[in-house]
């Protein structure tokens, strides 16, 4: 006889009763935090609840001091911060002991969140997560341009770029601790973005990378490693008088918001572009900053 799907789903919850490790979250944190184990979220709803699982599962598998949460959750905890963390921990387990069918508050959970002597610590088991896929087609894509494969390498990238669907952790209001955290991740996806532009520019996909670059730039106006690449990227798809018109805008928004000039570096390649001698050709290796990180502009 067939198993029906709920007598299914009553076996393998059973399963993961005596097994937690059976149960694999998938995971998604590049863009609003998700979390599901069996196809059923453990996010709270709550913001603090939600916030200290965040916290938690960027910690993965380590224990989270209560210190730690106390400064991520509070910028002056309250007197009763203990057991305001624990209610949080508390909504966080019934959330996974329902997603696991267990009565009550779940044994399961509380081994899946456990209460450690100096704080707390998420013991979940990541089937699919989009930041460990992320970082796994970067990995891929280094190992072809190693090969020479740049067009690999630059595809790869451009799949690794497209899972980011937003800031990271977009639904969370972060304190100080996931600040730090989501900083990092933005850091880390802007040197992968910024990977994948030297890749198209090796590739000599001037004309594709205009949009892009245009777009990018509003997000960090005065990143100057962005405008060299769309001043170049204009310059060698014969419009030179747009790419000196980017070098204007980026120097009138430094002088009147900061006070600043252009970097000499940038400062140099308007020269060149603007000279466009046939005998000292305007080339990838006059983006400093792109020479300067160690990537390979040949």
């Amino acid at each position: 006889m067939t198993m029906t799907a709920p007598a299914d789903r009553r076996a393998r919850l059973r399963s993961a009763a005596r097994d937690p490790e059976s149960w694999e979250a998938v995971v998604t944190v590049l863009g609003p935090l998700q979390i599901e184990v069996g196809g059923v979220s453990i996010v709270p709803p709550a913001m603090k609840a939600k916030q200290l699982l965040a916290l938690l599962l960027l910690n993965q598998g380590r224990i989270v001091q209560s210190r730690t949460i106390e400064r991520e959750l509070w910028e002056e905890p309250p007197r009763n911060s203990a057991n305001a963390i624990q209610n949080c921990v508390m909504q966080i387990r019934k959330k996974l002991a329902v997603a696991l069918g267990e009565p009550g508050g779940g044994q399961t959970a509380k081994r899946l969140l456990s209460t450690e002597s100096l704080g707390y610590k998420l013991n979940l088991v990541t089937g699919r997560s989009d930041l460990r896929t992320h970082r796994q087609l970067v990995a891929e894509a280094s190992a072809a341009e190693a090969t020479g494969d740049l067009e690999q390498a630059s595809a790869l990238l451009r799949e690794a770029l497209e899972l980011w669907r937003g800031a990271p952790l977009a639904d969370v209001f972060p304190g100080p601790v996931l600040y730090g955290e989501i900083t990092r991740l933005n850091e880390e996806n802007k040197s992968v973005l910024m990977r994948r532009v030297v890749l198209e520019l090796r590739l000599r996909r001037y004309a594709g990378l205009i949009g892009d670059l245009r777009a990018l730039i509003p997000m960090d106006e005065y990143d100057e490693s962005l405008h060299a690449c769309l001043m170049l990227a204009l310059h060698m798809t014969g419009r030179r008088n747009a790419a000196l018109a980017v070098y204007r805008n980026l120097r009138q928004g430094l002088s009147e918001n900061l006070g600043l000039e252009p970097s000499r570096t940038l400062q140099n390649l308007h020269r060149k572009i603007m000279i466009d001698s046939p005998t000292d050709p305007v080339r990838l290796a006059d983006i400093p900053w792109l020479t300067g990180a160690g990537v390979d502009v040949a």
